[in-house]
């Protein structure tokens, strides 16, 4: 007899693992040679001819007589469209365990058995047919009844059934974990990404640069980027076109960002890098000429988008592990290089370095402030607002200056963080409130009466519901009154509400007898209805305005509209920024009150500018003391030397 085997067929792709399918074919195959043995079939086949089959990867399995196997199919295909027939009609007998019985071979004298094989929704898969010896030639066969033809049918349908099944499920598992992991990612990717560029959000971008920047062994460089003036184009543009300018500098980041980076928005306008560095980019010209090049990848990007002035940003990098050795620290160093670039030029790229940290560690500074204060570091100094008519002080400015041992002398321009800290603004302006009034009372019989002092006061200061308090017992302590005070806050401190805590404020201190200042008036947000409905008796023009008064007309014009529109609403005006005598002239001409700047004198020490440290000469009054300027401001103002 003889007799084949058909291989095993396992397709390239399927659902579930490759020894999965195979181990679920050679169990098929063992159960058609089991069948074979049972019945003593001189051919078997397992006939898995439907699409559910494909579907599931299997294929036939056929054993014995080449010229019977194709009669068995055939028998098997035609009951298997049988109940495919049925299944569309909407009626499936399985409970009829179905078996077909036909005589096959040359001269039909063989007889063949088939069964099929149904899943457990009802679907036929497949049918389970075999053949007899030919009874001529085997008389064995003859004492099979069809009574135990049907058990032994049944009882290896049923097995082949139950392995089918199996794998259905399998299957069906296998396509719920896709389906799951498939949402999984689909949530990761709206979890982790930034909506409106595509790129990663701050908590992604921090986790997978975390995972880059964890060997020390395979240096990294995190980069910063901050577009210029976006606000601006923002305002000129509108929102929309903001959108769009993110986007084609995203793609640009994006672009530029090599095979294995991390890109990622981390900010209104700002993004972020992290790049792997091989042995080839460890060196500062390379690292310079990579951040030279993404900078012009950008402009070239937003080059496209037809407006001026667009794809500037500013660049600040940091090393790994050479700079940090993880990525909080590694983000600060970047950071602090970022904030070089913007303070060196806008559109410079700046790699971290010692120098760039011992300058602009704000943090540091931040955290040092209040044991400065506590050590006599941080002190007000005096900056005189004079009048251009008579060249005389009316007011002095309170001025922060940081006596810093390491850095030096330092202006609040160069620790910027302390103001966007509640805790530590509102300690600093106390003690510089504590520190000016006892100078300014100690220095009282020596300042022409009349003279005031002026504070600057943060948005936290005003909303602290205490403060006003605090401030009434200072100024007793210093035998100083609230007409002695002017109070300074900017544009945009009166962005609150009429009825908030700092229109309160404001109007409390008003009340009890101090003037109130609009600071840098021109450049913020406050407009005309705050001028209209807030508590304000002085405006300072902005030095943006005044610098150029006597060479732009339209400088000149901002400023004649403000010092008239100033007159019909009786408030005092202060020009600030006055460094020439032609610009201090120009401005008694046009009506302005006050002037303020260098050309009437730097801020200074108060024994200085109060004439303290020369009240030991008799002749201290007469060399001029607190009433020295630089300028000759008309009338008959002298020039004196400040």
């Amino acid at each position: 007899m003889t007799s084949f085997e058909l291989p095993d067929l396992i397709p390239a792709e399927s659902e579930g693992s490759d020894d999965e399918i195979r181990r679920l074919s050679r169990a098929l195959r063992n159960l058609a040679l089991l069948t074979q043995k049972m019945v003593g079939a001189s051919s078997v086949v397992l006939y898995l001819g439907s699409e559910r089959a494909r579907q599931m990867d299997l294929r036939d399995c056929m054993i014995g007589q080449f010229e019977d196997v194709g009669p068995l199919q055939v028998m098997s295909r035609n009951l298997l469209r049988v109940y495919q027939d049925v299944a569309e009609g909407g009626t499936v007998p399985v409970a009829a365990q179905p078996i077909s019985v036909a005589r096959i071979g040359r001269n039909r004298r063989q007889q063949a058995a088939a069964r099929a094989l149904f899943l457990k929704d009802g679907t036929c898969i497949g049918v389970l047919a075999f053949s007899l010896v030919d009874e001529e030639t085997e008389t064995a066969t003859a004492v099979i009844g069809g009574s135990r033809l049907s058990q032994t049918l049944d009882m290896l349908g049923t097995t082949v059934e139950s392995l089918l099944n199996s794998r259905m499920r399998q299957i069906e598992l296998h396509q719920q974990l896709a389906d799951h992991q498939a949402r999984m990612q689909g949530l990761l990717r709206v979890s982790e990404g930034d909506p409106l560029t595509g790129l990663c959000n701050v908590a992604a971008f921090a986790k997978y640069s975390r995972r880059l920047l964890s060997d020390p062994m395979k240096p990294g460089l995190l980069v910063l980027l901050d577009i210029d003036h976006f606000k601006s184009i923002n305002d000129l543009y509108g929102h929309q076109f903001g959108d769009k300018y993110l986007r084609s500098v995203a793609g640009a980041v994006r672009d530029c960002a090599p095979e294995g980076a991390v890109a990622g928005r981390l900010g209104g306008d700002e993004f972020g890098m992290v790049l792997p560095l091989g042995p080839e980019m460890q060196c500062t010209e390379a690292l310079r000429d990579l951040l030279t090049r993404c900078n012009n990848m950008i402009l070239r990007a937003t080059a496209l988008l037809n407006k001026p002035d667009l794809g500037r940003v500013s660049i600040g990098a940091a090393r790994y592990p050479q700079d940090a050795r993880d990525y909080d620290a590694l983000y600060t160093c970047a950071d602090l290089a970022l904030y070089a670039a913007k303070a060196k030029r806008r559109g410079a790229a700046l790699i971290y370095s010692e120098e760039i940290g011992n300058r602009y560690d704000y943090a540091a500074l931040a955290k040092n402030l209040r044991a400065a204060c506590d050590e006599g570091q941080v002190v007000p100094y005096f900056q005189p607002m004079v009048d251009l008519r008579s060249g005389r002080p009316q007011v002095y400015e309170v001025l922060c200056r940081w006596n810093n041992p390491r850095h030096g002398l330092m202006a609040p321009e160069s620790f910027p963080s302390v103001f966007t800290d509640h805790e530590l603004a509102t300690h600093l302006t106390r003690h510089m409130a504590r520190e000016s009034f006892a100078e300014f009372g100690k220095a009282r019989p020596r300042i022409a009466p009349g003279t005031k002092l002026s504070l600057n006061l943060t948005y936290f200061d005003l909303m602290d519901r205490e403060f006003v308090f605090d401030l009434q017992v200072m100024l007793n302590e210093n035998g100083l009154d609230w007409s002695d005070l002017v109070v300074e806050v900017q544009e945009t401190v009166v962005m609150d509400g009429a009825n908030g805590q700092v229109f309160r404020s404001l109007t409390e201190m008003r009340h009890r007898g101090a003037e109130i200042a609009l600071d840098d008036f021109g450049t913020g947000y406050g407009g005309l209805k705050h001028l209209r409905t807030w508590p304000v008796d002085m405006l300072k023009i902005d030095r943006s305005f005044v610098q150029m008064i006597c060479l732009n007309h339209r400088d000149r014009a901002i400023v004649g509209s403000i010092l008239q529109l100033s007159q019909e609403l009786g408030f005092r005006v202060v020009a600030e920024g006055v460094e020439s005598e032609e610009q201090a002239q120009l401005l008694l001409e046009m009506g302005c009150d006050l002037g303020q700047g260098y050309g009437f004198g730097r801020p200074m020490r108060a024994g200085v500018i109060f004439g303290a440290e020369a009240a030991a000469t008799p002749d201290a009054a007469a060399e001029g003391g607190a009433e020295r300027i630089l300028l000759p401001m008309g009338g008959d103002a002298a020039r004196r030397q400040g």
